[in-house]
């Protein structure tokens, strides 16, 4: 978040109802808030979004603390209501991701080159690889910038869980993505000659 120096007015103001002030806020977390819902796969992330401001809204009283606090305060609401998505479309019957694929093969024009929406599909399709809280903490580390302490805040759990959870995730997408560590060869790479 940007408010900086602000922000003490700024909350202030929304605590007393401000419009303005509410505002400011929404500009400044609604754009990452937003991203990180849809990128877990909430059925409607704008409408979590709408859940997540309403309960920032009727919880402000009970707020202390600085920007920084705020930010985490405001992302760990934003999981809760994740999670709450997650579990009312478990309850309904879905289409299979074979039914949807098919769909958008049907729409697709010959020879169409991948758009920026087929390549966060892509993003996405990699990502569904991973546990649901290591996708999380790897949102909220690189994409949102949070620090392992704001990061385990938000999905609850330790600090060395979180730093496994990133390791484990990286692993996992250095092996998805057939990379290795700098100075080591790729799985396909053919062994060099003994010489």
């Amino acid at each position: 978040m940007a408010i900086g120096g602000r922000f003490p007015q700024v909350l202030s103001a929304a605590a007393e109802g401000a419009d303005w002030a509410w505002g400011e806020l929404y500009r400044e977390l609604a754009p990452g808030v937003l991203r990180f819902l849809a990128a877990h796969g909430a059925a409607d992330p704008e409408d979590c979004l709408g859940e997540v401001f309403l309960q920032l809204v009727r919880q402000l009283p009970k707020f202390t603390g600085d920007e920084a606090a705020f930010r985490t305060w405001a992302f760990t609401i934003a999981r809760s209501r994740l999670i709450d998505s997650w579990r009312r479309e478990q309850r309904r019957p879905g289409r299979s991701s074979e039914d949807v694929t098919a769909a958008a093969d049907k729409l697709r024009p010959e020879g169409a080159t991948d758009s920026p929406s087929e390549q966060q599909a892509a993003v996405a399709e990699i990502l569904a690889g991973l546990s649901p809280d290591q996708r999380a903490v790897l949102l909220l580390r690189y994409v949102h910038q949070f620090s392992i302490e704001e990061t385990a805040q938000i999905v609850a759990k330790s600090e060395g869980a979180v730093r496994v959870l990133q390791h484990r995730a990286l692993r996992s997408l250095r092996r998805t993505l057939g990379t290795q560590h700098p100075g080591q060869p790729a799985p396909w790479a053919p062994q060099s000659a003994a010489v």
